[in-house]
C-alpha cells in the first residue's frame, strides 16, 4: 500500500502510463478487466492504491492460476486487508480467468481476441458481446473498461455515458 504523505499520485500515475492505451499482454488485460470490477461502487484513488496487494493475492494476475482458484483461495482472498474483499466481485474475477482460458484455446490469445476478433469499433455492440462473456461486465463497467484499454476512444465511450454522469474530458477527470 502506498503512504498517504507520498509525493506519488496514483490516480496521476495510472492515466499518464496505463489509461487508454493498447494492452498487448493478457495478463495485464485480465488484471485491468479486474480492477474495473474491483472499482465498481468505489474511487479508483482506492483500488490504484491497492494494485500491489491485488498483483500479490492474484498471482501477478496469471490467467491460468487465477482459473484453477479453489473455495481456499476465495477464503483467503476475502480476508486479504491488500485487496477490496467483496466475495462477489472475488468469484466473478475467478470465473472471468476461466472464460479467459477459452477463449485464449480459440483464438490463440486474450488480447488478439479483444482488439482483432471482436467486431465493430462502437461501444453498444462491443458492449452486448463482452457482456455475454463475462461476469460483472454490465453496461458502465464494460464502457470503462474498454476506454482504459484503448479499444475505444474517450469520446466514443462518452457519447454513450448514462446520464446523469460527467463527461470525461481527459483521462485525469475519470479517475
Amino acid at each position: 500500500m502506498l503512504d498517504k504523505n507520498s509525493p506519488f499520485d496514483p490516480q496521476k500515475w495510472y492515466a499518464e502510463t496505463i489509461w487508454g492505451n493498447r494492452i498487448d499482454n493478457d495478463d495485464a488485460l485480465f488484471e485491468i478487466m479486474s480492477l474495473q470490477i474491483f472499482q465498481a461502487g468505489l474511487s479508483w484513488n482506492m483500488v490504484v492504491k491497492k494494485m500491489h496487494g491485488f498483483r500479490k493475492a492474484f498471482r501477478n494476475w496469471d490467467i491460468n492460476i487465477v482459473a484453477n482458484f479453489r473455495n481456499e483461495d476465495i477464503q483467503r482472498l476475502c480476508s486479504d486487508q491488500g485487496i477490496i474483499r467483496n466475495k462477489l466481485k472475488i468469484e466473478a474475477t475467478i470465473l472471468n480467468a476461466k472464460k479467459i482460458l477459452a477463449i485464449q484455446k480459440e483464438y490463440g490469445s486474450f488480447t488478439h481476441w479483444f482488439y482483432e476478433v471482436l467486431e465493430g469499433d462502437a461501444y453498444p455492440s462491443l458492449q452486448k458481446i463482452i457482456s455475454t462473456h463475462f461476469k460483472f461486465m454490465g453496461p458502465e463497467l464494460c464502457r470503462m473498461w474498454l476506454m482504459a484499454t484503448g479499444r475505444v476512444s474517450l469520446e466514443e465511450g462518452n457519447k454513450y455515458r448514462p446520464s446523469g454522469t460527467p463527461k470525461y474530458g481527459n483521462a485525469l477527470e475519470v479517475l
